[in-house]
């Protein structure tokens, strides 16, 4: 009984971190094989060189933001390209509504825009995109960059504008299992009255 209480204990607090982790993790986390995230900066990549990518709402808070933009309404996007090489490399910008389901060729992105920049030279390294999203929900930014020799390389980078229900799994399931372990935890710690009967039988 006593190992048990111990293995239990442990589990509990491992399942207990994860539910508080899980939604900070989500919030930091990357979106999708093209794009990374370090603390509240995004960036996507090309190759092994990265363009940081971090988000402003100067209107309602200083913070700054990466995969979850808290509400909608006007924002900052901030771009840093980090490779001096690519200064000279034309850049065209595309933000969409996330279909959450597979983009491919066929994808008309037209319909999907929500705010379109064609390729630009960025010679200081550095540019801003604003825009007032309207609307809650899913959308995914869409980097191309077109090389010295025309060859074009398109990475993404996906986020959220205020609370959506998907930013509430991580928590949710955290929840759920923590119930279960203690579910089951308190299930061998009170057997039933017939388990007591016949316990209480083979003792006489």
């Amino acid at each position: 009984m006593k190992n048990w209480r111990s293995v239990a204990a442990a589990v509990f607090g491992a399942l207990f971190s994860l539910a508080l982790t899980a939604p900070l993790r989500a919030s930091e986390g990357g979106a999708g094989p093209e794009a990374m995230s370090m603390g509240n900066m995004c960036m996507v990549m090309f190759g092994y060189d990265m363009i940081h990518i971090t988000a402003y709402q100067p209107g309602k808070s200083r913070s700054e933001y990466c995969a979850e933009i808290p509400t909608s309404g006007p924002t900052i996007l901030v771009f840093d390209i980090e490779n001096p090489a690519f200064r000279d490399m034309p850049l065209e910008l595309r933000i969409i509504r996330d279909p959450l389901t597979p983009i491919t060729k066929d994808t008309d992105l037209e319909a999907l825009t929500e705010v379109y920049r064609p390729a630009t030279k960025y010679t200081k390294g550095t540019f801003n995109l604003e825009h007032d999203f309207k609307n809650n929900g899913h959308y995914i930014g869409l980097v191309t960059l077109t090389r010295p020799d025309g060859a074009q390389e398109t990475s993404e980078f996906k986020f959220t504008v205020g609370e959506t229900l998907w930013a509430w799994v991580p928590q949710i399931a955290g929840t759920v299992l923590i119930t279960g372990i203690v579910f089951v935890y308190w299930k061998h710690t009170h057997p039933s009255g017939k388990k007591k009967d016949a316990d209480a039988a083979a003792v006489s």
